[in-house]
């Protein structure tokens, strides 16, 4: 069984405070260590930046994916839950979503693109938690998180949304290595330009010591780019959808 497993709003500003992303790769790790799954890989996903939405510095939100989860849902989803709350951060909404991703309706998604593009209300969150078949929980004075939470799961099953910042052997590429040697080192499937052309073997990728790949028909696909005659990363800011 594989489950989705959706954080947000799980941080603050404070110096020393564990962001999100962050946050998100120890609980990857946590549940591997426990033998709760085989493996969990990260990916974030971005939301709608507006005035009118609280979140700390980016409004992106985190998923999960546990490979050959070795609990039911809702014990790995009450795992999920005490993780969080034994790692709180003062000010902090946080929002949880869990689910299979065959469960993981088409309207989920329609309510997941929203939030990239305009603000949802936790009002519109709650209706459409009440019809998912799925666990959702939220803590804080608000717990706006739930929103992101929510949509991280649909923006992750789409298979077209997102970046990978846990995977394996992702935080291992450094300097300059080849197509094949980034393949070969890490979970990354395929290399291309920006353009979609996937790039041959032999070719040197200058990897500026970080590879976050986008999530691109399901797959770990690291995209770059041509800067001054060598090939980089795409930029680190661009939102993948």
């Amino acid at each position: 069984m594989e489950l989705l497993i959706a954080i947000d709003d799980t941080d603050n500003l404070e110096p020393g405070c564990i962001g999100t992303g962050r946050l998100a790769r120890m609980l990857a790790s946590d549940l591997a260590e426990r033998a709760l799954c085989k493996r969990a890989n990260v990916t974030r996903h971005q939301h709608f930046v507006h005035p009118d939405i609280p979140f700390t510095s980016h409004n992106s939100s985190a998923c999960l994916l546990a490979e050959k989860a070795t609990a039911p849902l809702a014990a790995i989803a009450e795992h999920a839950r005490k993780f969080l709350v034994e790692h709180p951060n003062a000010g902090a909404n946080p929002g949880l979503c869990v689910i299979e991703p065959s469960a993981v309706p088409g309207w989920l998604l329609d309510f997941a693109k929203r939030t990239q593009s305009e603000v949802v209300t936790l009002a519109e969150a709650d209706q459409v938690a009440a019809r998912l078949d799925g666990f959702v929980w939220s803590a804080g004075a608000t717990g706006q998180g739930r929103i992101g939470a929510l949509a991280a799961v649909a923006l992750r099953a789409s298979g077209g949304d997102g970046r990978f910042i846990g995977l394996r052997g992702i935080r291992g590429l450094e300097g300059v290595m080849s197509v094949a040697e980034i393949i070969e080192n890490s979970a990354v499937e395929r290399v291309e330009s920006l353009s979609g052309e996937a790039l041959p073997p032999e070719t040197r990728i200058h990897t500026q010591d970080w590879v976050r790949p986008a999530l691109r028909g399901g797959v770990p696909v690291m995209r770059v780019q041509q800067r001054d005659g060598r090939w980089i990363p795409e930029d680190k800011w661009r939102t993948y959808r």
